[in-house]
């Protein structure tokens, strides 16, 4: 089972949370955004982490055997993993500091590139609903709950810097965090 999800899909579809959808579309890095929603520090916790010359994907438009950052990432919380990435930026298009900062700290790269000032675009190029074990292991759930991802392609200097797919059971973010009261107003 997988569907593709248009943006207007998206923000047509009930059965999404508003959080949920603003996950799902948002251009910006999503760390700050879990941040809030949950009232936690959101870390990194590294699955792994290497640099291959495996064959790019055409979107970086990269010659063959470029070498690239590969990452496979958590954002959890004290207790909880949140969202799971999974990633591949061309190695020789990020700042020296970036390199060093990622391939020696668990620092996410959003706040990086925000504490260095780098200017980024993101393109959404997929949303989708699908089922995926290996992703729903990292959440500690059946196989049979389906995953929300997005892919984006993130450029810089108007090259594309990386790739990468952000996942969250579908299951998540589905209420109104503790803490935040909605008030319905009456109206007359």
């Amino acid at each position: 089972m997988t569907r593709l999800l248009s943006r207007h899909a998206i923000v047509n579809d009930r059965s999404l949370s508003l959080f949920q959808k603003i996950l799902l579309t948002t251009d910006g890095t999503v760390t700050d955004l879990l941040s809030l929603y949950t009232g936690e520090i959101i870390r990194v916790k590294k699955l792994e982490q290497s640099i291959t010359r495996d064959r790019a994907s055409a979107a970086l438009k990269v010659p063959p055997e470029t070498p690239l950052l590969k990452r496979k990432v958590l954002l959890a919380g004290r207790t909880r993993h949140y969202l799971y990435a999974e990633s591949f930026f061309v190695l020789e298009r990020l700042s020296r500091s970036t390199q060093h900062k990622l391939l020696n700290s668990d620092h996410p790269i959003g706040t990086l590139w925000k504490e260095e000032r780098a200017e980024m675009y993101r393109e959404l190029i997929q949303c989708k609903l699908a089922l995926c074990d290996v992703v729903s292991r990292f959440f500690g759930l059946r196989p049979q709950v389906p995953i929300l991802s997005r892919t984006c392609l993130i450029f810089h200097n108007r090259k594309p810097l990386g790739i990468i797919t952000e996942s969250f059971p579908s299951t998540y973010f589905r209420n109104t965090p503790a803490g935040l009261a909605v008030k319905r107003i009456a109206t007359t």
